[in-house]
């Protein structure tokens, strides 16, 4: 006879609120008088018309300010209501205290980075952006000493960035198209060709030169290929990574001597 066993009764389910990082900044802005900061990395990678939802309407501030309050949801006023009832700040509008309404205080900085080469799925829409402060960082060399290893040749990364860039922009008149600094991640400061192929060149030749065409210092499509860098057993041409560098008149600053490992230095 089989065995049976008495399956445990669950008395009750329950659910509780937990607050997520935007309503922790609000609550701790409104706790101190020193500055909060709420940090978005790349703001433009999700749909800000959701995320924010009804916080989009707080964004518009006087004197630092919240201009329109909005009315939170029962649990998200409760929980705010419990944890500002005995705040002794002083300037709190009651509102505010029991949670019926949310208000930006001036202490809270709500700060973002967005990359607008990314091609996103969700553009932000000008009603959005207005409401921010934007401020423009140019392509700049972050002097991390990286160097592009090709072949026996060493070529510096920023050199390679600043000649590539100025050619996207001749195709594509924007901005948007060039590459920055940390487009790659270099290993012990090094941009190997393997690295160079698969995502710098992979992406030049698949979203720049795909819509504009291969630049005339480089030649002609036929010739240029994208598969033109790899070997028919899949490695990467070397070679044929190095022959580009030479179109774009991009000079080593050493080479490796194969014979004995030393470098030589060719150019500055």
């Amino acid at each position: 006879m089989a065995a049976i066993e008495e399956i445990p009764t669950i008395s009750s389910i329950s659910y509780s609120f937990v607050p997520q990082t935007f309503t922790k900044a609000y609550l701790r802005a409104w706790q101190t008088e020193e500055p909060v900061y709420l940090v978005i990395e790349e703001i433009n990678r999700g749909n800000c018309a959701q995320i924010f939802g009804d916080l989009f309407q707080l964004l518009d501030r006087k004197n630092g300010f919240s201009e329109y309050p909005i009315k939170p949801d029962n649990d998200l006023a409760t929980y705010i209501g419990e944890q500002l009832s005995k705040e002794s700040r002083e300037g709190i509008l009651e509102t505010v205290k029991s949670g019926e309404e949310l208000i930006l205080p001036p202490n809270l900085y709500i700060w973002a980075t967005m990359n607008t080469s990314d091609q996103s799925l969700f553009p932000i829409d000008s009603a959005f952006k207005r409401r921010w402060e934007w401020k423009y960082l140019p392509i700049e060399n972050a002097d991390k000493g990286w160097k592009i290893q090709v072949n026996g040749s060493v070529y510096d990364w920023y050199q390679f960035l600043e000649v590539v860039n100025r050619e996207v922009f001749d195709l594509t008149h924007s901005e948007d198209k060039q590459l920055g600094y940390f487009f790659v991640k270099a290993k012990n400061n090094v941009v190997d060709a393997e690295t160079l192929v698969n995502k710098v060149y992979f992406y030049l030749w698949t979203d720049v030169f795909k819509m504009y065409g291969i630049p005339p210092v480089i030649g002609s499509g036929k010739d240029w290929s994208f598969a033109k860098f790899y070997n028919p057993d899949g490695s990467v041409n070397e070679t044929k990574v190095k022959e580009l560098m030479s179109k774009l008149q991009i000079e080593p600053v050493t080479t490796t001597n194969p014979e004995d490992g030393t470098a030589e230095i060719e150019s500055n």
